[in-house]
């Protein structure tokens, strides 16, 4: 997925699941270093992968999975949330690039 067709894609998505225009976007640029597996917890936040990950990195969230050394697979997900591990398997640093979609939690007032 492109950071054009994610900043297409997020506010369809956020309206689907009924947030409307109340989220805010972070654009997250991760470096990881070789072997580091690191854990993001996105309970309430989505990560959305504007970009192919490189084929040393997997990455395991509720919402499925990415890894495209893993052959046993018919799907890569590029959309993530709950707890997320990303693991570098190379022995040289990796960088990713998400979109981070934060829902704004409203008063029920401004719900209306």
């Amino acid at each position: 997925m492109t950071t054009a067709l994610a900043l297409e894609y997020i506010p369809r998505r956020m309206e689907e699941l009924g947030y409307g225009k109340n989220y805010y976007i972070r654009f997250r640029h991760l470096v990881l270093q070789a072997g580091e597996l690191l854990e993001l917890e996105a309970y309430n936040q989505f990560y959305i992968m504007v970009e192919d990950a490189p084929v040393s990195i997997s990455i395991i969230s509720d919402f499925g999975m990415y890894d495209l050394s893993f052959g046993k697979t018919n799907e890569q997900t590029y959309e993530h949330q709950g707890l997320i591990y990303i693991n570098n398997y190379a022995t040289t640093a990796n960088h990713l690039r998400f979109i981070q979609v934060i829902p704004k939690h409203l008063k029920t007032e401004e719900k209306k």
